[in-house]
């Protein structure tokens, strides 16, 4: 695994053959290493509101027509339209 500025990398061969940390191949192309576990699917402003309100609903700030039929069904358009993300 080579570190570049607090970034690892290693080559193709390892990140399939599950080696990526012991990867030493310098001459080969070099790819980012993803971070273990799910990606995050919600913004930081939807996250805040999980963790403050207890309020888990998907995240629909990519999705603006979609807010004013969440917010009616489920009661949560003033919280959710004070986010700005």
């Amino acid at each position: 695994m080579v570190l570049i500025n607090g970034i690892k990398y290693a080559c193709e061969t390892c990140i399939r053959g599950h080696r990526s940390s012991s990867c030493s191949h310098l001459q080969r192309q070099l790819f980012e290493i993803k971070r273990k576990g799910r990606p995050i699917s919600q913004c930081d402003h939807c996250r805040e509101l999980r963790k403050t309100k207890k309020i888990h609903v998907k995240c629909i700030c990519v999705q603006p027509e979609r807010e004013g039929i969440l917010g009616l069904r489920f009661g949560f358009s003033s919280i959710l339209q004070t986010g700005e993300c």
